[in-house]
């Protein structure tokens, strides 16, 4: 025969249900609150990527141009949130890459000049001396102006050398 101890602790095993769906309630709300934070991080680093990919593809452009010793154009359409680098030694049709939403390119603005391009494309000019025309992009996810989600790439007209602040 077994004792009477064992038997009260044989009762106690296990969780409730009420405790099991207290546990679950809380769970959800946690994963509720989190995932806006964890969407927003995911859309700054795609932004961030495409802030470098779009850098990279300037840096090609400039030592594209110092290598064949002629001028290389990189372009960008505003509106189709398309760059491009065209070779005018070449006569191959550029390879398009085109940002995902939520990143735009949101303006360009010219060296030297205060013209701001909103909606139209544009160009930057890399010659083989290593010097370009210069300019401006902006970056951002779906017009935001927050700091955390806008970027500006600069393209020295001197130097030729691209900066992302």
């Amino acid at each position: 025969m077994r004792p009477v101890a064992y038997l009260k602790k044989t009762g106690c095993l296990g969780f409730t249900l009420l405790e099991l769906t207290l546990v679950m309630f809380f769970m959800a709300i946690i994963a509720g609150l989190s995932t806006p934070f964890v969407m927003s991080t995911l859309d700054r680093m795609e932004l961030q990527t495409s802030a470098r990919k779009v850098a990279s593809t300037l840096r090609y452009a400039r030592s594209e141009a110092i290598t064949s010793k002629k001028p290389v154009i990189f372009s960008g359409n505003l509106e189709r949130n398309q760059f491009w680098v065209t070779k005018g030694y070449k006569n191959e049709a550029p390879k398009i890459t085109s940002l995902i939403d939520p990143i735009r390119l949101d303006h360009f603005i010219n060296e030297g000049e205060d013209i701001f391009f909103k909606d139209d494309e544009f160009t930057v000019t890399f010659f083989p001396q290593g010097n370009s025309s210069g300019g401006l992009i902006g970056m951002n996810i779906n017009e935001s102006r927050n700091s955390g989600n806008y970027y500006a790439i600069s393209i020295d007209p001197i130097t030729g050398k691209t900066k992302i602040k």
